[in-house]
């Protein structure tokens, strides 16, 4: 074979390889996508006290794994402690000004009593005394004394029931200061607890700079508490997602766990991107402008779940995740395949 035969071979060669790989990738990326462009998640929270003060006692370390309720640092409480006790105080003075008024109230229900028994007494009396009267066997200065007496009887009644009503409302006002003072025993109380801050959900301390004496502010995060929740991110083409759905088998290996594969499955598909957000500040949109022929293509964010168990990894650890859709069965073989070249790459790289 002459040398100009056998260059013609290796470019026939070169250019079947390359048809060959050409469609490869496009099968591949369409119905069966991988993306190097992921990364573990665990949602972080920051930690804060609800109120303010001094750091008296930190209670844990970096890096350190808690459990939900578990102390993590704790406040000077003195002042609260002062607060709960006023607060107590002003319930105690509130309770007995109530007691005083209910006793109050009942000592007038009681004179109202009386008088009605009174009034109703002497009325029927005057109304006997008129009938006698009217009959000629009483004199008219007796049956205009016993009216006399009768109204009289029915004013004082008056006057007490008054003193009754007033005395009720005094009574009334009385129980809403006991409640008030009630409500203020228990928000000190309430405030006395929020200088112990605990875990709101198991996890490990990250990033501890909390140092006992430094002044918290209610509302102001004094260290992040990692979760044990762990997701995978995974940012896609959105052309390689036309047949992914949710539930989508998924495969992920972990460049701090070269050589490993983690089966997982598709939990959600973010519907969009900040780039896609319009906000509404009363102004026109500007068109992009590009000369370029090719453009970015653009990626929407895949959450993964993970179906089996994962060793200790930080959040934001790198990863590559190969998806299966059901559309392309016949090449998850090869998707697979694709994924375990990658697991060993991660050996070296």
């Amino acid at each position: 074979m002459s040398a100009e035969q056998s260059f013609s071979r290796w470019v026939r060669l070169a250019l079947v390889a390359f048809g060959v790989l050409l469609v490869y990738f496009v099968l591949i990326d369409n119905y069966a996508p991988m993306t190097p462009q992921a990364q573990a998640h665990r949602p972080v929270l920051a930690v804060a006290p609800r109120v303010a003060g001094q750091v008296a006692r930190v209670a844990v370390t970096n890096d350190q794994r808690v459990a939900a309720g578990e102390l993590l640092f704790e406040l000077d409480d003195t002042d609260y402690r002062l607060a709960l006790a006023r607060a107590e105080l002003q319930q105690q003075l509130a309770a007995a000004e109530m007691e005083r008024q209910q006793a109050a109230l009942q000592a007038v229900q009681a004179e109202a009593a009386q008088a009605r028994l009174k009034a109703e007494e002497l009325a029927r009396e005057a109304a006997r005394l008129e009938r006698l009267h009217r009959l000629g066997h009483m004199s008219v200065q007796q049956a205009e004394q016993a009216r006399n007496q009768a109204q009289q009887a029915h004013s004082a009644l008056q006057a007490v029931e008054a003193r009754q009503q007033e005395a009720d409302q005094t009574r009334a006002a009385s129980t809403l200061s006991y409640q008030q003072a009630s409500n203020a025993v228990e928000q000190a109380r309430l405030a006395l607890q929020r200088t112990r801050v605990r875990a709101e959900v198991a996890g490990r301390i990250g990033n501890l700079q909390l140092q006992e004496g430094t002044q918290a502010r209610a509302g102001e995060p004094l260290l992040a508490l990692i979760t044990s929740e762990l997701t995978v991110l995974a940012d896609l083409r959105e052309k390689s997602l036309r047949h992914v759905t949710t539930a989508t088998d998924a495969g992920v290996v972990f460049d701090a766990l070269p050589g490993h594969i983690f089966k997982g499955h598709v939990s959600s598909i973010d519907s969009g991107v900040r780039q896609g957000q319009q906000p509404a500040d009363g102004q026109l949109v500007q068109p992009e402008h590009s000369d370029r022929w090719v453009r970015d293509a653009q990626r929407l964010r895949v959450h993964i779940t993970l179906d089996e168990p994962v060793p200790a990894l930080a959040t934001g650890a790198r990863a590559t995740v190969q998806l299966f859709p059901e559309a392309g069965r016949w090449l998850h073989g090869l998707g697979r395949a694709q994924l375990w070249l990658v697991s060993q790459f991660r050996y070296l790289y």
